[in-house]
């Protein structure tokens, strides 16, 4: 898991298998039906390109270690961190900016509405009742952290494919 004590004598794999590991069965299942949902949803999506599965892939990983790094720059309080929550934030909203970019005006709505969901995270707290399901309290920065640089991503990959 993210770990920041092991993290700082070392154990930099974390950043990335951190994303990995989950509090409890109901944790793992949810976060992975989700990253499977979102790949039905997006994974043939322009953004991706010719091999949309490696694609995909790299972008979980990429994701997973930008939420890794922001959590320990900005968030210095976050000691502990599970889940891919934060990483499926970032799919989504590279996913929605991929519809944009095909013209599917859907994803202007589907981006605002994740962050609008994250602000009312920011504001209103995380949800109890996710907390419930997966035994411990929801990570809103790991959100935050998974938009922006999902946002981020998909605009970069945007502004390269436009630019070819």
């Amino acid at each position: 898991m993210y770990d920041r004590a092991l993290l700082a004598s070392g154990q930099w794999w974390r950043l990335l298998s951190g994303h990995l590991v989950h509090t409890n069965l109901a944790h793992l299942m949810l976060n992975g039906a989700a990253v499977v949902a979102l790949w039905f949803v997006f994974g043939q999506s322009a953004l991706l390109g010719r091999r949309p599965v490696a694609a995909y892939l790299g972008l979980t990983a990429l994701l997973a270690v930008l939420i890794s790094l922001g959590l320990w720059t900005c968030y210095p309080g976050v000691e502990i961190y599970y889940g891919l929550s934060g990483v499926l934030h970032g799919l989504f909203c590279f996913g929605a900016l991929s519809d944009l970019y095909q013209r599917r005006w859907s994803g202007a709505l589907l981006l605002i509405g994740c962050w609008a969901k994250v602000a009312w995270e920011l504001t209103a707290g995380p949800s109890a009742a996710t907390g419930e399901i997966i035994g411990a309290e929801v990570a809103v920065s790991s959100h935050l952290l998974g938009t922006v640089f999902g946002s981020l991503s998909g605009a970069i990959v945007w502004l390269w494919k436009a630019r070819q």
